[in-house]
């Protein structure tokens, strides 16, 4: 049996192929997964939903901004290998990490292809191809050339695929599954819910005021003038006053209560697809009780420990193994998230470059200079902290020696 799939199919079934030769497609049953819906069908469909192009955003814009480096061991790499620098010789660098994150969470699938290799064997560039247009083709009975990749109709190397995935599919291990495959029903239902509020403004409409006049009937011909004469009078942005006869009220109209509801649904939307994106609901605008103030810091390493650090792993290791030889690895710099304010950065360098832990160049490069002083600089050592002087109204407290009531000199 041998079956076709696309890398990013979040809507389209697998085709299963007969003895006959001839394309069908399983029941609903065989997908452990939700249904399109007519609002999400697929991985672009998806990005529609504000929430969910924040959480791209998050991911992608967060990841891109972490340099690439090469590390034999514990040990650096200098100079960084090009591939890490520039993967792709036509575009850059944060582009190309920030297109296969994307494909990543979306289709569970980001493949790229090696276009150029040096002497050695070992990639010199590659290039991203879109997870939509990628399919893939197993054949589980031949070993030799078990999984076959075909972009845009074409066959490609498999020997130059670098595909990184996003979990396993357990009815199809030879791809991932991404979020909106997996929540392609919940995804739906946030999307027709946003098109059931675009209804309700637009054909829903409900009077801002409801006028009741003191007669028991009144003809329609003066209702409709006495509509028009209000609108001509309150139609725009002004405050006049109005003249009406006794016993006539005027009652303003709000949303049913029914329609009242789509902003706290909307608001238990936002934690429904942070909870898919493993993400903590303040990242998307949810409200979080009992939120307390943090620093950027403790912000940025919990969303990395919890939320980044399962997707980098996954490109780590796969890059590092399609990239360079054995027993270098590529990483992300982390460092680049967990910055410090100056103030704070600074006094830390300080603390560390005072006990001899760091150096001056470690300490310099922390505060966001370069390693080496210019030559009009003189190395300067660290001012000692203050000394504090307790408050000779503590009776528990050492005085300095020569202050009144403290010891004799």
């Amino acid at each position: 049996m041998t079956v076709v799939s696309a890398a990013g199919s979040g809507n389209r079934p697998s085709l299963v192929r007969g003895p006959g030769g001839t394309a069908s497609i399983p029941p609903p049953s065989a997908s452990p997964f939700g249904m399109p819906g007519p609002y999400v069908y697929d991985a672009q469909s998806a990005r529609r939903i504000p929430a969910v192009g924040r959480a791209l955003q998050l991911f992608a814009g967060l990841v891109k901004q972490m340099p690439i480096d090469a590390f034999r061991g514990d040990t650096q790499l200098e100079p960084t290998p090009r591939i890490c620098t520039r993967p792709d010789f036509d575009r850059g660098a944060a582009w190309f990490v920030q297109v296969n994150v994307e494909d990543y969470l979306l289709s569970g699938n980001a493949i790229s292809y090696v276009t150029a290799t040096g002497v050695d064997g070992w990639p010199l560039a590659v290039t991203w191809l879109p997870a939509a247009w990628t399919y893939i083709v197993w054949e589980s009975w031949y070993a030799e050339k078990a999984v076959r990749y075909f972009y845009l109709g074409d066959e490609l190397d498999p020997d130059r695929v670098i595909h990184v995935r996003r979990g396993a599919d357990r009815n199809y291990p030879v791809r991932g599954v991404g979020v909106v495959e997996e929540y392609l029903s919940t995804l739906d239902r946030v999307a027709m819910e946003e098109e059931y509020e675009r209804g309700a403004l637009s054909n829903g409409a409900v009077p801002s005021v409801a006028v009741i006049a003191p007669q028991a009937t009144i003809d329609q011909t003066i209702a409709d003038e006495a509509k028009d004469t209000w609108l001509s009078k309150f139609g725009g942005p002004v405050r006049e006053p109005v003249i009406l006869p006794n016993g006539t009220q005027v009652i303003p109209l709000a949303w049913s209560p029914t329609d009242t509801q789509l902003a706290e649904a909307r608001r238990l939307s936002l934690v429904d697809v942070a909870n898919m994106f493993n993400l903590d609901g303040y990242w998307l605008g949810a409200p979080v009780a009992g939120m307390t103030y943090r620093t950027a810091a403790p912000q940025y390493q919990q969303v990395l420990r919890t939320s980044l650090e399962p997707v980098l792993a996954d490109f780590e290791d796969e890059w590092s193994y399609a990239w360079l030889p054995r027993g270098t690895n590529v990483r992300f710099r982390r460092s680049q998230l967990l910055r410090e304010d100056l103030a704070t950065s600074a006094q830390a360098a300080q603390l560390l470059y005072g006990a001899g832990i760091w150096g001056l160049g470690e300490a310099r490069i922390t505060t966001g200079v370069p390693p080496e002083p210019p030559d009009d600089i003189a190395e300067k050592t660290p001012a000692p902290a203050p000394v504090v002087v307790p408050s000779p109204d503590d009776p528990n407290a050492q005085l300095p020696t020569g202050e009144p009531g403290g010891p004799e000199t």
